[in-house]
């Protein structure tokens, strides 16, 4: 069976029509569950016919969307192949509209804030986005530079998070940081050379900074924070991923304001 606009849903496998669009796909059954849960603004989806004819969980999220009004449509196992960006797809994708967030809400948020500097491996995007949802963070700022949002790996390690968590990307760090100070945010930046993470009693709302997997945060933007701050480690150990330590931080401001 044919799949109306699948000219245009194939294009949405590159970015330019990405971002020319503004729609993303999404694919396999939790990450389409995850979005109807989350009231995200689903398009459409597409079902693996033979697929969903074996599977009771597919046969419940067709019924679930057809329900909410998405525009549904089922195709054959090739089709769905080449629609796709996983190698054994799950039997279902689909199209969503990209979110229009509040930025100025986002500053003034009591919860902590996560601003990544030219983080480049989408798993590790992905993992803080979920992380940082899990601690109760507020909203993520990206940097230029920074790996795609909406990056197919990206989407999928997000596990559902970049449906509800503002996002902002391709901002001018040195901007975010001018507007967050004039919010009274104090800014933590994460360097080797800070201060313990276990040391500092910060109450007010914070946000931590953390930067790209082999050089870090970009000095002029170290500079402009309130502070540096470290995370010790047992030797011969001189570094963590990126997305382990935004973790560790994360839960420790989130403990510290009880979010």
């Amino acid at each position: 069976m044919a799949v109306k606009n699948a000219r245009n849903i194939l294009a949405l496998k590159r970015r330019k029509a990405r971002d020319t669009e503004r729609k993303y796909l999404i694919e396999g059954v939790r990450l389409c569950e995850e979005a109807l849960r989350s009231n995200a603004p689903v398009e459409q989806m597409v079902f693996c016919r033979d697929t969903v004819r074996q599977n009771e969980r597919l046969q419940r999220l067709l019924g679930d969307a057809e329900g909410r009004g998405v525009f549904v449509q089922q195709t054959d196992r090739r089709a769905m192949r080449g629609m796709c960006d996983t190698q054994t797809p799950q039997g279902v994708l689909g199209v969503v509209q990209m979110p229009a967030w509040d930025r100025r809400r986002a500053l003034v948020l009591p919860s902590p804030l996560l601003l990544l500097d030219r983080v480049r491996d989408p798993g590790n995007l992905g993992l803080m986005m979920r992380t940082a949802e899990a601690a109760g963070a507020g909203a993520l700022f990206l940097s230029r530079g920074c790996v795609e949002l909406y990056n197919p790996k990206v989407v999928r390690a997000s596990m559902g998070a970049i449906y509800r968590l503002p996002v902002f990307s391709d901002e001018a760090l040195t901007d975010a940081l001018k507007d967050l100070r004039l919010q009274g945010r104090f800014t933590l930046a994460a360097h080797m050379d800070g201060e313990p993470f276990h040391r500092l009693t910060q109450k007010g709302p914070v946000a931590l900074l953390l930067g790209n997997e082999a050089f870090g945060i970009d000095p002029a933007l170290t500079a402009r924070a309130d502070a540096r701050v470290s995370i010790p480690m047992a030797e011969p150990v001189e570094s963590l991923n990126v997305a382990v330590a935004a973790g560790i931080l994360l839960y420790k401001f989130a403990e510290n304001q009880q979010v």
